[in-house]
């Protein structure tokens, strides 16, 4: 585990390096977009202000639109405005610019229309209790036997929520676009993690209205988890077209309100659980689950969410007699999209919590319950596919090993018998498929592009994006330390669609995983290929084959075959594994959870870089202990008008003491890293606060006020 310092460190910290707002072109407008503060209605009139001078704007409306006025999904149904029927709140109806930001904001703020207002779904509960609310199609995975529950197996039945949670990323949604009309073409640049779907998205909505759309990064994006995916399509959509109508570059860059009000965030979630287990031998026999998301107003890549929440939901324990369903339900809010995790969190923390529960009927220690119900090898996901390691169990046996777990329940039961501040420990565990689920690696069809210059200066050409996390560096590293050549002679371009090869998108743990490890194998190809032993040494006397470029297409194993329709076979190659144990101090004056310390042991593969993977996953963690605790939208039904004011984000007063251990680092593969560190805390904070009080809460996060009503229910 080398730690190579960041290639961007030291530009962040002295301002050169620019994001998004720091670009500008001559003649440029500003662009915003005009969206509905009706929940669901027809649009009857939109009253533009007086005292403006309407010609100075540049206004775009669906009967702008050249190409087609659906953004490219999964599930196409999403349009990029609307002109009619309001589906829900923050739903896009025109694009407008203009050249002086300040009266622009200020025009779309005085900007008023009139609705026909309709009932509307708005509140999680009332959208995913109603058992007719969804979109219709169902995913499954039935690997029931035959047999009948026996009398003396105990069942517990129990239902459990998750919130909506904001990405909260430094930087807000941005693009600029710049329309050529000699070349007629257009150029976007824009803070995004999937500069292919972007492409796609601009594509759809100006037809053949252009030749050619070309994508770039910026030099730097501010963060994104997930919620740059798919809201960046369509935002770039509509200011391409403002370019296109107006001849001019167009920047838009979401004000902060706007940016949580309108763009995608984690499905909220209910999951259903029912279990019947043997009380002799504690192995849980049977389990039924029914896992539902709210979609929001269009499925758009919910399905993909869906899918993966669905394939997770048994947690990690091996159950011989497993249904489970996930359905899509529908509400009058924006669509929800990507955030690390992607539907595994919210799986987790109902399985995680549901074990705790199971435990404590049984009265048997929650370690020792986990350890008799854990994967072994032999043993099937309830896809049929065959576990092939006992990493997770590696992983438990260490974190509770370092939290001196055994002892400090002990301790504690005995504290809270005379304090009225009790003390709790708890565990949970987790796990994350590396790559696209199933087929979707063979889908993507990956490629990367490799240069290498006159003076021995490899170029790496990929699309994936530089969100902050240190990809690029990482990416670079695993190459230049595989053919041992400089690290200042190794670099990944800014990605550009005209330029780079489609890698696929910055996604589902695939980064490292899959572009990562092919760059690597990448690496040894070209050296067997040129046959050096220095690569600086062959270029200098081999000049006339330089600059040279190299491609190299991922090639999916054979082994790993799935079947999308009934979710049979082997949905994800390889697993990340990992255990948490999280120690609280539940305070009885004012129903708040401290959080005092913190274990996590993970399994990710070889750590490419130590200290960019320490990053990873404290941030991963803090997000996920922060799911468990704080974090949603206060105002009922719903709540994102209160931005960051009602949304509770931790500082680092609010963070436990972290301790976090990689193991089995000795594979020959890096594995997934971005989005385990989020799967597994918010249960584990959940099961502490059991352990100090006794009383379970099944719905998250765990605010003094939820806190309050469950002690004073269970009295």
């Amino acid at each position: 585990m080398k730690c190579v310092k960041k290639f961007d460190a030291i530009p962040k910290l002295d301002g050169s390096w620019k994001f998004i707002d720091d670009y500008s072109y001559d003649d440029m407008l500003h662009g915003q977009l005009l969206y509905s503060t009706c929940h669901h209605g027809y649009i009857k009139k939109i009253n533009f202000p007086a005292n403006y001078n309407l010609s100075e704007f540049t206004m775009v409306s669906p009967k702008d639109i050249t190409g087609d006025n659906i953004v490219p999904e999964p599930v196409c149904d999403q349009p990029f405005m609307v002109d009619k029927e309001v589906m829900h709140f923050g739903q896009v109806i025109m694009g407008i610019a203009h050249p002086n930001r300040k009266l622009l904001l200020k025009f779309i703020k005085e900007t008023k229309i009139e609705y026909e207002e309709l009932p509307a779904i708005t509140d999680i509960k009332e959208c995913l209790d109603n058992e007719e609310n969804h979109f219709g199609k169902e995913t499954i995975i039935d690997h029931r036997t035959k047999k009948e529950p026996k009398g003396e197996w105990i069942h517990h039945h129990n239902v459990y929520y998750t919130p909506h949670q904001e990405q909260a990323y430094l930087e807000p949604q941005g693009v600029i676009s710049v329309y050529d009309p000699k070349a007629n073409s257009m150029f976007v640049l824009i803070s995004a993690q999937c500069p292919f779907f972007v492409k796609s998205g601009v594509e759809a909505i100006m037809g053949d209205a252009v030749s050619e759309v070309i994508i770039e990064s910026p030099e730097g994006i501010g963060g994104a988890f997930g919620g740059k995916e798919d809201f960046p399509s369509l935002f770039a959509g509509i200011s391409s077209l403002l370019s296109y109508k107006s001849g001019k570059p167009v920047k838009m860059i979401l004000e902060r309100v706007d940016d949580i009000q309108i763009t995608t965030k984690r499905h909220p979630a209910r999951v259903e659980l029912d279990t019947w287990t043997d009380p002799i031998t504690k192995k849980i026999k049977r389990c039924r689950i029914d896992y539902r998301i709210d979609a929001g107003a269009y499925q758009t890549l919910s399905p993909v969410v869906l899918a993966r929440g669905v394939l997770h939901s048994i947690s990690g324990y091996s159950v011989l007699d497993t249904f489970i369903r996930g359905r899509l339900f529908k509400s009058n809010t924006p669509s929800n999209g990507a955030f690390r995790g992607f539907g595994v969190p919210q799986a987790l923390a109902a399985m995680e919590a549901h074990i705790d529960r199971i435990a404590a009927d049984l009265n048997i220690n929650p370690y020792e319950f986990r350890k008799i119900n854990l994967f072994r090898i032999g043993d099937e996901f309830p896809t049929t596919q065959k576990i092939v390691e006992e990493h997770l169990s590696d992983c438990l046996e260490r974190v509770i090993q370092k939290s001196d777990y055994h002892k400090k329940v002990i301790e504690f039961a005995e504290w809270n018998k005379t304090h009225k501040d009790k003390k709790g420990i708890g565990i949970a565990i987790g796990y994350h498929g590396g790559g696209y689920t199933g087929n979707g690696e063979k889908v993507l069809d990956s490629e990367v592009k490799v240069i290498i210059d006159k003076e021995a200066q490899v170029k790496i050409f990929v699309a994936n994006t530089d969100m902050g996390q240190g990809a690029h560096t990482t990416l670079a590293q695993m190459f230049f330390e595989a053919i041992e050549h400089p690290r200042e002679k190794c670099w990944v371009q800014l990605p550009n669609t005209s330029k780079t090869p489609n890698s696929g998108p910055t996604v589902a743990s695939r980064t490292i995983y899959i572009i990562g490890n092919l760059l690597r194998k990448f690496a040894f190809q070209i050296k067997d290929e040129l046959k050096f032993k220095n690569l600086e040494e062959y270029v200098k006397t081999h000049q006339n084959e330089f600059p040279k470029e190299f491609h190299k297409k991922f090639v999916p194993d054979k082994s790993v075959i799935f079947d999308e329709d009934t979710n049979v076979g082997i949905a994800y190659k390889d697993y990340s594994w990992a255990a948490c144990v999280t120690e609280i101090l539940f305070r009885a004056d004012t129903y708040k959870i401290d959080l005092k310390k913190n274990w996590n042991v993970m399994d990710v593969g070889k750590v490419v870089n130590e200290k960019i993977a320490m990053g990873q996953a404290e941030g991963g963690i803090t997000q996920g202990l922060a799911y468990g605790l704080s974090e949603f939208f206060y105002k009922p039904g719903f709540g994102r008008a209160n931005g960051f004011t009602g949304y509770t984000l931790p500082t680092s007063l609010d963070l436990p003491e972290m301790n976090i251990e990689f193991i089995h680092t000795d594979s020959e593969i890096a594995k997934g890293l971005g989005e385990i560190p989020m799967d597994f805390p918010a249960p584990s904070v959940r099961n502490a606060f059991h352990n100090a009080t006794g009383v379970f809460v099944d719905e998250y996060p765990m605010i003094p006020e939820r806190l309050f009503k469950a002690l004073e229910e269970n009295k």
